[in-house]
This record gives structure tokens, sequence and C-alpha cells, in this order.
């Protein structure tokens, strides 16, 4: 069965499956800042992330939400969308101790989103003021990232600098040494 994935479009949907997805669309509204975005069937996997890619033209990232073993304090990884993510590296380079990822009933709690839609956009959230915003340096010089709507659904593409303006925050940048997986043939 084919993956869909609609024409990209601009402007907010018709109606929203979340608060969390509503405040995303209203705060672009209400910033005019530009996007474009999609609707498709879920995109969990990276083979639909591969089909994504497409109906944009550019790549989409991974965003992971991650906690510590207490559970209070939290950090909002975006990284390549086919690096493997290791969570040992990943502690080294902010100098944290082991961190892992946060289930979904935290995610729920703190981004407003269920697994498999993390979004930086869950910063606008009052509820992720402490949460610590990480990227890796070569998805922060990208022009334009592909990032959920805060639904595994929904995905639009913005341009970095336009998304650090919106959430009023820069990440701090990291390297993940990891080599890029090729796609599934």
């Amino acid at each position: 069965m084919a993956f869909y994935t609609s024409e990209v479009m601009t402007g907010a949907p018709e109606s929203f499956k979340s608060d969390t997805q509503k405040l995303i669309y209203e705060s672009l509204e209400k910033s005019g800042i530009p996007y474009t975005r999609i609707e498709s069937d879920p995109g969990v996997s990276m083979d639909d992330c591969l089909n994504i890619d497409k109906a944009f033209g550019i790549e989409t990232v991974k965003t992971i939400l991650l906690t510590n073993r207490q559970k209070n304090k939290f950090w909002l990884y975006v990284t390549h969308a086919r690096k493997p993510f290791i969570t040992k590296e990943f502690g080294a380079s902010l100098q944290i101790p082991r961190v892992s990822f946060a289930d979904e009933e935290l995610m729920m709690q703190i981004l407003g989103t269920p697994h498999g839609a993390a979004t930086p956009f869950g910063l606008l959230r009052p509820e992720a003021a402490e949460v610590t915003f990480v990227m890796d340096k070569d998805v922060e010089a990208r022009d334009k990232i592909v990032i959920t709507d805060g639904d595994a659904c929904g995905f639009i593409a913005i341009a970095n600098s336009d998304l650090f303006k919106l959430i009023g925050r820069s990440p701090l940048l990291i390297e993940n040494p990891a080599e890029i997986v090729p796609p599934a043939e």
C-alpha cells in the first residue's frame, strides 16, 4: 500500500487534532512566519520519512524528548532523521549523566504530543519552559527543516531562523558523530 502525502499547502488546517497543534498554527499565523505543510499517513519510520522528504524536497529531522533518571530535567533533541541516536554520546557531549527517552505520559504533559509527534514547536507550551533545546550542528546549518505539527500525520517545513524566533530560543549545538544510515532499498 502506498504511503499517502498531500500536496504541499500553506495556512493552518481547517480543524486541529490537539490544543498543542492549535497553539502551533495560531502562533505561526500571529507571527506572520512563512511555512508550508503537508498531511500524510503517520510518519514514524525512516521509510515513512523518505516519503515526506520527497513531498517537500527537504529532509525531515528526528525530534526526541529525553529525561534524566529522576524525571525532573528534560532535553528536546533535534537530529538528522537517519543518524542513530546513542544516549551515551548525547550525554557525553553535554556533560550530563545518563538520559533516557521520556515516556508518552511525560511527552503529553510537557510537549502536548504523543510518541512519533515530538516537535520543537512543543517548546511554545508553558509546560516546556524548563526543557533544554538541543540540536545537531548539521541540522542547525540547514536553511529549512521539516518537523511535525504536533501530530504524526502533519509536517511543517520552516526556516530554522523562523523556528528559533517563534519559540523564543536558540538551541545548544552538539555534533552527532554517527554515520547517516542509508535508506532501505
